[in-house]
């Protein structure tokens, strides 16, 4: 009897152990309450993807406002972008010029957010190469056939933030941006940290920095890079008012607050925590994508070991969440994904495949009807 009671009071005793280790690391890295997600959503919904026809080159990064598709073409020998009339099917044509005059880029970033003045469609691109913003009219561009530029802004980012570049970009009125600051690597052992900032457009002045972690993770036995241990991907609340985050390699998504600045994380139960990056342990990946609009997430998910680098894994779970962490649906679609785009003027979530220059989406409307 003292025996199987001594074997208890061990058991407790373990249970309580790893229950602080996991919290201490926890704390240690992650700057805000972590919250356990059930998983409450039911079986898993498969849903058949329906077809976009395009008759032309159709490869890249994928944007969509209405019936208008967007590409950032590497293929295009002249231009970054090219645009479709997604009801017809046809190219309207290609746009932003590559070359080095003053109105032309080495490179431009993919479009994650447009917006209107008026009658007028626009998009903010950032040319990290020219350290400046480009204000592209849309709207004006197409009815004239060659690319309206309406405003360049100076944006030198070499000697801000430690040298650190930004990612993501999100004009939340005329002259607030959010922006990500991307990690880079310090040393073979550890990199700076990813955070958000809120700047001003016109005078590209700092006003407020948004930190997700606390501290960088060392560990030269991992099997991942340091700058990958937060490797993720996120997407603004087209509200401006949040992001979302979602970590490649723990089943967590984070979720900032830029109103009171407060960031919440929220974790499958049961699943990885950062005690993960210590030692030699095996590192999954979990989230790959993820796109949003004002009331749900949907972040792409695999949840299986890493791939390696020539390797494609068939990727097609589609997690639902509200801005609350709560998992609402779990879709499995009938083909693979790479990236997506969500347009809120039709409620569609555009795909692309991996191995394919095909199009799909989901209708959205029909997942919550």
């Amino acid at each position: 009897m003292k025996r199987i009671k001594s074997i208890s009071c061990f058991m407790m005793l373990l249970i309580v152990c790893i229950s602080c280790s996991e919290k201490y690391d926890d704390n240690k890295y992650f700057n805000g309450d972590i919250r356990k997600i059930e998983d409450n959503s039911g079986v898993v919904r498969k849903i058949a993807l329906k077809s976009v026809v395009l008759n032309g080159p159709n490869y890249g990064y994928i944007a969509v406002y209405d019936s208008l598709m967007f590409f950032l073409n590497s293929k295009l020998p002249n231009h970054f972008y090219n645009i479709f009339n997604i009801n017809t099917g046809e190219e309207i044509g290609n746009f932003c010029n590559r070359g080095g005059g003053p109105e032309e880029s080495a490179a431009f970033g993919p479009i994650s957010q447009f917006f209107k003045v008026g009658n007028e469609l626009k998009t903010l691109l950032f040319a990290p190469h020219e350290e400046r913003l480009v204000i592209w009219n849309i709207t004006q561009s197409i009815i004239q056939g060659t690319t309206i530029i309406d405003k360049i802004i100076p944006y030198a980012w070499r000697d801000e933030n430690g040298g650190a570049c930004y990612n993501e970009m999100y004009l939340r009125n005329d002259n607030i941006l959010l922006a990500r600051v991307d990690p880079f690597p310090l040393n073979d052992e550890e990199s700076t940290l990813l955070f958000y900032q809120k700047r001003t457009l016109d005078t590209n002045k700092a006003l407020k920095n948004y930190s997700i972690y606390k501290q960088a993770i060392k560990n030269e036995e991992a099997p991942v890079i340091p700058e990958a241990f937060f490797a993720s991907a996120d997407v603004f609340k087209p509200d401006g008012t949040k992001v979302v985050q979602v970590i490649g390699h723990l089943p967590q998504l984070n979720v900032l607050d830029f109103e009171t600045g407060q960031v919440v994380g929220y974790r499958m139960e049961g699943g990885d925590d950062f005690s993960v990056f210590q030692g030699k342990r095996n590192v999954k990946n979990y989230y790959v994508e993820v796109q949003a609009d004002d009331n749900y997430i949907y972040a792409l998910y695999w949840g299986k070991d890493r791939w390696g680098m020539y390797e494609v894994p068939y990727v097609n779970t589609i997690h639902v969440f509200d801005w609350y962490g709560k998992l609402v649906q779990k879709l499995e679609t009938d083909y693979d994904i790479d990236k997506m785009f969500l347009d809120t003027v039709r409620n569609r979530l555009y795909v692309t495949r991996p191995k394919a220059d095909d199009v799909y989406y989901l209708d959205l409307d029909d997942i919550f009807n």
